[in-house]
């Protein structure tokens, strides 16, 4: 049985790392350009395999899949790729990042065949469904929210259900809504949460209806957990250097979904997850510098300064508390 099954994108990501933001008809020189693999689909199904568990993809790719080298790299990585829809009609999505030198803001423009991507998912429905039976997690990141309310609204999975809504959430508010009631984990940024509440019309996170686990990215200041009515602090982990932050959220969400799936406590999985992500923003690229899990142990007793821990409990029991 396979472990973390990932529905997102996969896409080419096109790196621009500048000293500024550009002002409407202003040029600025990028100090670093680079075109590397991503989407939020791909990044987290990549960074579990690299911490040594199954992991697999359903998503679209485009006419140039093969040609850039992106089906190589992920059966390289040990990714299943059963669930990657090819296509002959259309290029792969591209996204354009314009990252700030030393910060984590950025700047992203998106293209992608929603329309015919869209209909593919829905002409392979049962190809999503007999692969979602032989996963323990299936995380559903930034795609085609249609499709995955379609999944989660006509069968009762018995399998864990992990959702990170991205950019949709100020993009597709409406969509995203609907689909937190499926949810058993939730997974956001400080500025995905803060819409989720004006749209809920709520004052508190924890009002959200659904989800037995709620976690929130905050950038530099690392995260937060919501858990049985108690909020956990997660630190951020320093990076050795900080080159770029694309894709440090996917690998985030990896690094938690894999520490659970080992039996470990919410707690030590964030602290897991913040280490796994440290890594992601060392390079230009959220695949590039992945790292694996006993890279992912060092770094955490380095910077913990304690020894790294054993699970207390075994998958069953955490996928009881968490469903």
């Amino acid at each position: 049985m396979g472990d973390v099954l990932a529905f997102g994108s996969i896409v080419i990501d096109n790196v621009l790392v500048a000293e500024k933001f550009a002002s409407i008809n202003e040029t600025v020189l990028a100090k670093k350009y680079r075109y590397t693999y991503g989407g939020a689909g791909a990044n987290v199904a990549v960074a579990v395999a690299r911490l040594g568990v199954k992991s697999g993809i359903f998503a679209v790719s485009g006419y140039d899949f093969e040609k850039l080298n992106y089906e190589k790299a992920l059966k390289e990585q040990g990714v299943d790729i059963r669930g990657i829809i090819k296509t002959k009609t259309f290029p792969m999505a591209r996204s354009f990042i314009i990252s700030k030198e030393k910060s984590n803001d950025q700047i992203i423009y998106y293209y992608e065949n929603k329309k015919e991507t869209a209909n593919l998912l829905f002409k392979n429905e049962k190809l999503a469904l007999s692969l979602i039976k032989k996963y323990k997690i299936v995380h559903f990141s930034t795609g085609h929210f249609e499709f995955y309310y379609h999944l989660l609204k006509n069968n009762n999975f018995k399998t864990l259900i992990s959702f990170d809504p991205g950019q949709e959430t100020f993009s597709y508010s409406y969509r995203v809504v609907r689909l937190l009631k499926y949810a058993n984990l939730l997974f956001m940024n400080n500025h995905e949460a803060k819409r989720i509440k004006e749209i809920l019309k709520i004052k508190s996170i924890r009002e959200i209806k659904g989800p037995k686990l709620i976690c929130i990215s905050l950038g530099a200041h690392g995260a937060v957990v919501i858990y049985r009515g108690k909020l956990f602090r997660i630190p951020p982990v320093r990076p050795i250097r900080l080159v770029d932050p694309t894709g440090a959220g996917d690998s985030h969400r990896a690094g938690f979904l894999v520490a659970l799936l080992k039996g470990y406590d919410v707690l030590t999985a964030g602290k897991i997850a913040s280490t796994v992500a440290s890594f992601t923003i060392e390079a230009e690229g959220a695949q590039t510098s992945l790292p694996t899990w006993n890279e992912v142990v060092k770094r955490y007793e380095h910077f913990f300064k304690e020894k790294f821990p054993k699970p207390k409990r075994n998958w069953e029991e955490i996928k009881a508390k968490l469903l």
